[in-house]
């Protein structure tokens, strides 16, 4: 289960993450339109969706390679989503993903900033 951080040190988290993934040698991730990735917004609508299901535990967040950059050498990824459910008994991994997946949430910027704060 994820943990309740301090807000202060979530921000300083994400700043030193901007810092890095701008600086010359970072990740360099990027939005569609050629932002530095901050972040991504992923709608109340799409986790209730996936967490109707009763047998769903939580959801699996993956990155992976936005769909309009398929194939490119650019960095611009994006998020898959899906419903996590615990995997039958003697499964290499604890918990499989089944049902919809949602993917390419709206990034931050354009849709947030991904700083937790206003506006």
């Amino acid at each position: 289960m994820a943990s309740i951080i301090d807000r202060t040190l979530a921000k300083s988290l994400i700043q030193e993450y901007k810092t890095q993934n701008s600086s010359a040698g970072g990740p360099g991730l990027k939005t569609p339109d050629g932002q530095h990735l901050h972040g991504f917004f992923i709608s109340r609508e799409s986790l209730e969706s996936m967490l109707k299901d009763p047998k769903v535990t939580g959801v699996s967040v993956n990155f992976a390679k936005h769909p309009k950059f398929k194939g490119s050498n650019d960095k611009v990824v994006t998020l898959v989503l899906a419903g996590a459910e615990p995997a039958p008994a003697g499964s290499a991994h604890p918990l499989v993903s089944n049902g919809e997946v949602y993917g390419d949430p709206p990034p931050c910027p354009t849709m947030c900033n991904g700083s937790l704060g206003g506006g």
